[in-house]
């Protein structure tokens, strides 16, 4: 069965900001690519919720990249994928 995705506020926000980034710093194709990469690890973690890494420091998290450039920080509930951060692989 499918776990239903769950955003945060947080995520959101996050979400939202590389959006704006993307658009104001990079052509239009940088923007569709990162969607669509986004979209598709969406619909795989929701088949295989146990895809990313454990985090090292909190254990209740998982990590995958949705691109080269940016990370999906993630936990799994017995319904849920809950998305609790999309990072910049440069930040800590």
């Amino acid at each position: 069965m499918e776990k239903e995705i769950v955003w945060t506020p947080v995520a959101q926000k996050d979400f939202w900001e590389i959006i704006t980034y993307l658009e104001e710093s990079w052509p239009e194709k940088v923007l569709k690519q990162f969607h669509k990469s986004l979209q598709q690890k969406a619909k795989l973690l929701q088949k295989q919720p146990q895809l990313g890494f454990k985090s090292s420091k909190f254990s209740r998290f998982r990590k995958t990249l949705v691109t080269k450039h940016y990370l999906l920080i993630y936990s799994v509930s017995k319904e849920h994928i809950v998305i609790h951060r999309l990072k910049h692989t440069s930040l800590k």
